[in-house]
């Protein structure tokens, strides 16, 4: 596959035709829900740069990067399939409209998310090199089997004892095993040797970590309130409870989760006693960016990769610039 002449913008329209190959043998009744799907992936993807959408943008720069041209169909595919099944996951656990499948039923939206992981874990043994595509396979379900059992730990309630430490562990299970997965399969499918494959796993581990502190945040500061009704150990409340002394931690938590139903004390907590905690939340994502971008430049060194990759790390620090929260 050959890089397009129109460089970062090119690489979508490949990225939808191949998950539109992949979902092709989806026939019958699911041959709406396939329609849907691509339709929705495409109108995703033409927004912006393509950055906002990583597990499918990381591993063609880490590809791009080591190769100089656009990573084989079955990859992306492999990678568009994941992000839609868990982004449609994360949705109904948490309660929040669904972004695709609306119009269908509960058990519709969850079958075919569970046929999405298994349209994408079939990509490498279908289509790849023979030689890699067992070693391929076999991190793509490590990958999903840490990805669900982070995204299991993330059920468990805010608590009083809720620590950085662990809510950075759900992180990395969750968010930052999902770009690690993806950037090392893209390593292996373009031939990198051990070192590069640890070092741009790596990479996508720490772009993934920044991004969901980035996603917390901004749930918070535009006023959402699915975090809060959830109470969801996000990494601002485990800071916020850090900085509070035991005895009124419980009380903290009573407050945040009233927030969700009270425009104003959201407000107020945002520009008040939260706001420690969000700047620590920020730089704590700058730490992680700047990881991801030595890793990046050490193991990156194609223009089209690095170009893909710069996009990345910017549109995740852009969101990071503190502004005044908007009020809800």
């Amino acid at each position: 596959m050959t890089t397009h002449p129109d460089g970062l913008d090119g690489w979508r329209r490949t990225v939808v035709q191949g998950l539109r190959d992949a979902v092709g043998s989806w026939r019958g009744d699911l041959r709406p829900l396939a329609d849907e799907l691509v339709a929705h992936f495409g109108a995703v993807l033409a927004r912006g740069d393509g950055s906002q959408v990583a597990a499918v943008s990381v591993p063609v720069a880490v590809f791009a990067g080591l190769r100089g041209h656009e990573p084989p169909g079955w990859l992306t595919a492999a990678a568009g399939a994941t992000y839609l099944a868990w982004d449609l996951l994360d949705d109904e656990m948490d309660g929040d409209p669904v972004p695709f499948w609306r119009d269908r039923s509960t058990a519709d939206r969850t079958i075919g998310a569970h046929l999405l992981i298994a349209t994408a874990a079939a990509q490498p043994g279908l289509a790849a090199d023979p030689a890699t595509a067992p070693e391929l396979t076999r991190v793509y379900l490590d990958m999903v089997a840490t990805v669900t059992a982070g995204q299991l730990r993330a059920e468990n309630p805010l608590e009083p004892g809720t620590t950085p430490e662990s809510v950075a562990a759900g992180n990395d299970a969750r968010s930052g095993d999902m770009l690690a997965g993806l950037a090392e399969m893209a390593a292996i499918a373009a031939g990198a040797g051990a070192d590069a494959r640890v070092a741009l796993a790596r990479c996508g581990r720490e772009l993934a970590l920044a991004r969901q502190l980035v996603n917390d945040l901004t749930e918070l500061e535009s006023g959402g309130t699915s975090d809060l009704r959830n109470r969801t150990a996000t990494m601002t409340a485990a800071f916020a409870l850090q900085r509070t002394p035991a005895a009124g931690r419980a009380a903290l938590l009573d407050r945040l989760h009233a927030a969700a139903s009270d425009p104003d004390l959201c407000r107020r907590m945002i520009d008040g006693e939260l706001a420690p905690a969000r700047a620590d939340t920020r730089m704590l994502a700058r730490l992680h960016l700047a990881e991801a971008t030595r890793l990046a430049n050490s193991t990156i060194h194609h223009p089209f990769g690095r170009m893909m990759m710069t996009a990345l790390v910017t549109y995740t620090a852009d969101v990071l610039i503190e502004r005044a929260p908007r009020r809800p």
